[in-house]
C-alpha cells in the first residue's frame, strides 16, 4: 500500500513568499527625522522629489550624487532611487535605469540596494543568465550582500519549479550563506532595523526554499532536515508538513519493503517496529498539514487528498478510524484573542 503522492507537485505549483528588500521611506521624510543639511544640498534633494518619473528622478539624483558625494542625505537618496525603479513595470527600462544607477552610485551599499532590483529586470525579461552574472559579480566583492543572496535563492527556486535546474546548485549555496548570516546575526552595513527584522522573518521561508532546491535535485536527506527546521521555526505553516509527507512515505515504504522480503525470525519482528514507528511519523504529518491548513484556501485539494490518505493509513495501524480526528485536532492552531 502506498498513498498517493502530491508534494512534488504542490513544490513546483507554490507561491514563494520572499520578496527581495522591502520597500522603504522616499527622500522627503519627516522634519524631525532629517539631518542638517545646506540650502543647497535640500534643493537638489528636493529636485529629485518633484521629478515626474523614475527616469527624471534617477538623472536628479545623479546630479545629486555629483554634487554633494558625500551628502547628509546621500543614504536616503540612494534608498529612494532604488525603490523608485523597483516600481518601474517595464522590464527593459528597469534594467537600463539600474544600470545607469550603478554607475553613479558605486557605494557597496548602493550596489547592495540596485542589484536586488537588476537581478528582478533581468527575470522579468527572462534573462536568467544575466540576472545570475549580475548577482554572482556583486557577490565576488560583497559576498554576505544578504539582499541579492536572497534574491537569486528565490529566483533559483521559483526556476526549479518551472523545470529548470540550471541554477540549483548555486541556489543552494546562496540560501545556506543567507541561512548563516541571519542565524549568526550578522547584520549587512547599512541595514536598517526594520529591514534586518523582515529578513529574520523570513527565515522559515528561506529553509523552505533550500528545502525544495534539494527536493528538486534529488537529496531527499537534505530536503527532509530543511523541512523538520522549517516545522520548527514556522510552527503553523502546513507547506513543510505537505512537503515532508511525501518523504517520509517513502522512507516508510522502502523500510516496509526491505521487512517483507526479509525471513521469518526475531530480526524481522524487531524490525516491525522500525517500520511501525516510520508509518507513525507518516500520519503524524498528515495529521499536522491537515490540521493547519484548515483556512488554507490554496491547499484546499492538497489537505481532501491528505484526509483521504491519513484515514487509509490510521486504519490500517490501528484497525479503525477512532482517534484519528482527536489527533488532527491536537495539531490546530489555537484560536486568536
Amino acid at each position: 500500500m502506498r498513498i498517493r503522492s502530491f508534494s512534488a507537485g504542490v513544490a513546483l505549483a507554490s507561491v514563494l513568499f520572499l520578496a527581495g528588500a522591502r520597500d522603504v521611506s522616499v527622500v522627503a521624510q519627516e522634519k524631525a527625522d532629517q539631518p542638517k543639511v545646506s540650502a543647497g544640498e535640500q534643493k537638489a534633494a528636493d529636485a529629485i522629489d518633484s521629478a515626474p518619473d523614475p527616469a527624471d528622478k534617477l538623472k536628479a539624483g545623479i546630479a545629486y550624487v555629483k554634487k554633494f558625494p558625500k551628502g547628509a542625505l546621500r543614504s536616503r537618496v540612494a534608498e529612494a532611487l532604488a525603490n523608485e525603479i523597483a516600481d518601474v513595470k517595464d522590464a527593459t527600462q528597469k534594467i537600463s535605469l539600474a544600470q545607469e544607477y550603478q554607475t553613479a552610485f558605486k557605494e557597496v551599499s548602493d550596489q547592495d540596494l540596485i542589484v536586488p532590483v537588476l537581478i528582478d529586470g533581468f527575470a522579468e525579461a527572462k534573462r536568467f543568465d544575466e540576472a545570475f552574472a549580475a548577482g554572482a559579480e556583486l557577490l565576488k566583492t560583497s559576498p554576505d550582500a544578504l539582499r541579492t543572496l536572497v534574491k537569486l535563492m528565490a529566483l533559483g527556486t521559483d526556476q526549479a519549479k518551472q523545470r529548470n535546474g540550471k541554477f540549483i546548485d548555486v541556489s543552494l549555496q546562496y540560501g545556506a550563506h543567507a541561512i548563516e548570516l541571519i542565524e549568526a546575526k550578522k547584520i549587512p552595513a547599512g541595514m536598517d532595523d526594520a529591514t534586518w527584522k523582515y529578513y529574520v522573518g523570513v527565515l522559515p521561508n528561506l529553509y523552505q526554499s533550500v528545502g525544495i532546491l534539494n527536493l528538486v535535485k534529488g537529496d531527499r536527506a537534505a530536503a527532509k532536515l530543511r523541512f523538520i527546521k522549517g516545522t520548527e521555526l514556522a510552527t503553523n505553516d502546513p507547506f513543510n508538513y505537505l512537503m515532508l509527507i511525501d518523504i517520509l512515505d517513502t522512507e516508510y515504504q522502502d523500510l516496509a519493503k526491505r521487512y517483507q522480503g526479509m525471513p521469518s525470525g526475531k530480526a524481522k519482528n524487531d524490525e516491525y517496529s522500525n517500520v511501525m514507528a516510520a508509518l507513525d511519523k507518516v500520519i503524524d504529518a498528515l495529521a499536522h498539514m491537515i490540521a493547519l491548513s484548515e483556512s488554507d484556501t490554496r491547499l484546499a485539494g492538497a489537505r481532501q487528498q491528505a484526509l483521504k490518505d491519513m484515514e487509509i493509513y490510521y486504519k490500517y495501524r490501528h484497525d479503525n478510524s477512532a482517534g484519528m480526528q482527536e489527533l488532527i485536532n491536537k495539531y490546530k492552531p489555537a484560536p486568536k484573542p
